[in-house]
């Protein structure tokens, strides 16, 4: 009754180390399973924090490129401007000279320089020039010298019209260069914009892919850690159970040699016995039975 206890017990032992050695390996598979995509996770994070920062730096150098055009834009806005109020100036003063023209009496003969250098020498060479004479012609003198004066006035209008007027053709055209270059800088200044723009826009988006990768390697390496704990525990009671389930088996067969050479020994005796009462009746023995009485000690 024992013996059939004790096997019983042999037997639940090795269900249970079976048992025990199932779930380790199913644990062994779960923590290299864990491990494999914990890896696979570190590598992602790393390669996205890494195009991240690619990313972030594209956006940096692209909002300086940006910085460095709008300020550039700025100079020359200014530039135009100024250029624009110095031509309101000048337009406002062709206006002022073209009214003046407009108002001198301009003589339709131009030749007046010419008459008046005539009368002079009219009044010079001439000897006897009578009073009424004369006085016609410093009469004439003077009406040709008022004439003269709006004919030279009118000359210096025209020449500073004609000057100022060829200025502002030259300060249109650079009003006209700084406007054309402020607009062509403009548009790169957008580009590098929508640039930064959309590498700061890809580069949050690759952060935050980042973040919930290192989310999950912290919530593996929680749970691998979890996985470790208990695996050490399971192998200490693997090793523990087996020991003792080695110890115990080793026990048993050596009970069972016992048992077995105890029944032997008992059957030789028995055998023996039966000899020895053959022996004593005076019945012949042969070789065999007396060897068997000889190795119980009987004769």
């Amino acid at each position: 009754m024992s013996t059939e206890s004790e096997e019983i017990s042999l037997d639940e032992k090795r269900t249970n180390l079976t048992s025990l050695r199932l779930r380790r390996k199913e644990l062994i598979d779960k923590l290299h399973e864990l491990n494999n995509k914990r890896n696979e996770l570190r590598s992602q994070r790393d390669k996205n924090n890494k195009l991240a920062r690619e990313l972030f730096d594209e956006a940096r150098i692209s909002k300086e490129k940006r910085d460095q055009i709008n300020e550039e834009v700025q100079v020359r806005k200014q530039m135009r401007d100024i250029l624009r109020e110095d031509a309101d100036k000048i337009g406002k003063r062709i206006v002022e000279l073209g009214s003046q023209m407009k108002n001198i009496s301009v003589p339709k003969n131009r030749r007046v320089g010419d008459r008046i250098r005539k009368l002079e020498r009219q009044l010079e060479t001439t000897p006897f020039l009578t009073k009424e004479m004369e006085k016609q012609t410093l009469t004439q003198l003077e009406e040709l010298s008022s004439e003269f004066e709006k004919l030279e006035q009118f000359k210096d209008l025209r020449s500073e019209f004609r000057d100022i007027k060829n200025k502002l053709r030259h300060m249109q055209t650079e009003i006209k260069t700084y406007h054309t270059s402020v607009t062509t800088l403009a548009q790169e200044s957008q580009i590098h914009q929508e640039k930064m723009i959309a590498a700061t826009k890809e580069a949050r988006k690759v952060k935050v892919e980042s973040d919930e990768s290192h989310a999950e390697v912290i919530a593996l390496s929680s749970a691998i850690s979890g996985i470790r704990k208990e695996l050490d525990g399971l192998t200490g009671e693997v090793k523990k159970l087996s020991n003792e389930l080695g110890a115990e088996i080793q026990a048993a067969r050596k009970a069972r040699k016992s048992e077995v050479r105890r029944a032997r020994e008992h059957k030789l005796d028995t055998k023996a016995e039966e000899i020895l009462v053959k022996y004593k009746d005076g019945n012949s023995l042969t070789l065999d039975e007396f060897k068997v009485l000889m190795e119980r000690g009987l004769i």
